[in-house]
Formats: structure tokens, sequence, C-alpha cells
């Protein structure tokens, strides 16, 4: 575990030496890391590409719904790690480590969470191993672009080091493995299909709204959820 740790800071602070020396790329990298468009806008529109693509419509159809299933054990496993394991500082809070900051780059950034693993992590390779069953090159190219443009922004910016990015991965594909082949997918197929041809409207307008969320890491879901609990919290006090 030493020699890990050692190796993920040297990883981490050889890609820092990039960092603080030109404000037009470390203001590029920001606004790919922080523009959920950017980074995640693409995985959206490939989701609704498949469902309405005439060639394969079924096949499609259950290819999406695997998708958002996998996100969702990713994204959820990726939660309940940070909750279970000690908290681990991101480079940006460890006073230890000599990390510079991009330029722009707020030192309080996620300051109250953990670091392992990353969420958008585990949510980009979510889809990018899905995507891998509907075409090899689609998987290669959404693989390619998570680690790109998802993953190493945040090592980037200090926000994670290569080892949380690289777990958050490992979920991820494991969460798109367990929905292909562990999980009975079968009825849940059948269940949308049918919600699909009984109520439409209702269904898309849910669809936008839980693919919305899926690509901003159900960032307004966790606030309701953190709220609502401080909320419990204080009236059970």
């Amino acid at each position: 575990m030493e020699y890990l740790h050692r190796l993920d800071q040297s990883l981490l602070l050889w890609l820092n030496q990039f960092a603080g020396h030109s404000a037009a790329l470390d203001m590029a990298v920001r606004g790919i890391a922080n523009i959920y468009l950017i980074k995640l806008g693409l995985f959206s529109a490939a989701l609704w590409w498949l469902w309405f693509r005439r060639e394969e419509t079924e096949a499609g159809r259950r290819l999406v719904v695997d998708a958002i299933a996998a996100v969702v054990l990713a994204v959820a496993a990726s939660i309940l790690i940070q909750a279970v394991m000690p908290a681990r500082p991101r480079p940006l809070h460890d006073a230890g480590l000599p990390f510079v900051p991009p330029i722009g780059q707020s030192r309080d950034a996620l300051k109250n969470w953990s670091s392992f693993p990353s969420d958008n992590a585990a949510l980009g390779f979510a889809l990018a191993a899905t995507y891998f069953r509907a075409s090899r090159l689609w998987g290669l190219l959404a693989c390619l672009w998570a680690a790109v443009v998802i993953a190493l922004p945040r090592v980037y910016l200090g926000l994670h080091y290569p080892g949380d990015v690289t777990g958050g991965a490992i979920i991820g594909m494991l969460g798109a493995f367990a929905v292909a082949r562990l999980l009975p997918m079968g009825r849940v197929h059948r269940l949308v299909a049918w919600a699909e041809e009984r109520w439409r409207p209702w269904f898309y307008s849910a669809a936008f709204l839980v693919i919305y969320e899926m690509m901003v890491l159900f960032e307004d879901v966790r606030r309701a959820c953190g709220g609502a609990a401080k909320l419990l919290h204080a009236l059970a006090g």
C-alpha cells in the first residue's frame, strides 16, 4: 500500500509540473472539468441516439436502460465506499503535499468530500463500458473520452489522485459488467417498454429528468437528500 501511495503522489506531481504556468491552459482544463455539457454532453446525446435509432430499436433501448442502471449502481457503490472508508484528503487539501494549484483553482473546492473513489470516473466508465456492447469502436472512443476529458482534468486540478480516478473507473466497469451479466434485467426491460407504451408523455418527461440528473452526477438529488437528512436530524434532536 505504501508503494501505491508513493506512486500515486509521483504521478500526480509529475502532472502538476505543467500547472500554474499558463492561465489559458489552466482555464481550459477548469472549463472541461466543470462544464457538464463538455464532459458528459456527448454521452447523454448517445443515449438518446441509441433509444431512437431505427435500426435495432429494441436492442438499443435495452442498452440505454442497462447504461442508466450501470451508472446508478456505480455511483451508489462509489458513494458507499466514500461513506464507509476513512476519508482521503484531496491533493488540494493535503498540507504535506507540494501541490501547486492551477491558476484560478480554489483550494477550498470539494473540501469536505473524500477523494477516493472518483464519482465522475465511475459514471464515465460505466457508460463507456456499456457502449462497448453497441460497438467496439464506440466503446474505445468512449473510454478514451472518459480518461482524457472526464478523469485527467480532475487529477490536473488536484481534485483527485490518479488512483482515485482509476478506482472510479474500475467501479464503473464492474457496474456495467454486473448489469450485463449478473443482474436479472429482463423484467426491467419489459417494465420500461410497457411504461413507454402506456404513459408516453409522462415517460419521456421522466426520462429527460433522469438523464439530466445522471449527467450532473445527481447533484440536485444529493443536495435534497442532504438537506432532508439535516432537517430530520434537527427535528429528532
